[in-house]
């Protein structure tokens, strides 16, 4: 990908964005959640998604500036005896001098459609208590009663730790058919230490 037009909304496999695309990724990150250290403009390129996590990305860029990203993150689950697949949202930005201007509600909603598209069972994330209701609006009610940990491993991050709301929809039959699995339980993504969604 050399030249990006004006305004174009990009879904890429994250693995398959150009080593620009990654570092415009990093440096969106950096700027929306500042870190001690910015990250290079030279040499490796951070990564911003496990591998593991096979990562698509959805972005749109004008004039060659990135402006808004949301990721989608897959990975299997074990919960009430149950092996799900699942996609969450992640990672959604846009550049502070772009902001209200509908960007996130475009990436947000072709990471939705992603995710509807996929073959998960369920759609699951966290987002700050002040964002609830965007995504409620873009068809990611909350789940009341419902923690989130990374994993069942001392230090692990949780919703509850973090003050952070859990987002959940049932999308198969599959997860239907446990639908009472995902009421006033606590979930864990079985992820390595200091990873969440």
């Amino acid at each position: 990908m050399s030249t990006i037009t004006s305004d174009l909304l990009s879904i890429l496999p994250y693995q398959q964005t150009s080593e620009q695309v990654r570092r415009d990724i990093a440096l969106l990150m950096h700027q929306v959640w500042p870190e001690p250290s910015p990250p290079s403009m030279e040499g490796l390129v951070p990564e911003e998604h496990d591998p593991a996590l096979d990562a698509f990305s959805c972005f749109i860029y004008r004039d060659n500036r990135l402006l808004s990203y949301a990721a989608v993150l897959h990975l299997t689950l074990t919960h009430a005896g149950q092996t799900f697949r699942m996609a969450a949202l992640s990672c959604v930005a846009t550049d502070p001098a772009y902001q209200r201007q509908g960007l996130s509600r475009l990436v947000v909603n072709a990471a939705t459609r992603c995710i509807e598209n996929s073959q998960s069972d369920i759609g699951l994330f966290t987002c700050d208590p002040s964002l609830a209701l965007f995504y409620a609006k873009a068809g990611w009610p909350a789940a009341l009663g419902v923690e989130l940990i990374g994993s069942q491993d001392v230090g692990a991050l949780s919703s509850k730790e973090l003050g952070k709301v859990v987002v959940l929809r049932l999308l198969s039959q599959h997860a239907h058919g446990h639908a009472t699995a995902f009421t006033n339980t606590c979930i864990s993504l079985g992820l390595p230490l200091g990873q969440f969604v």
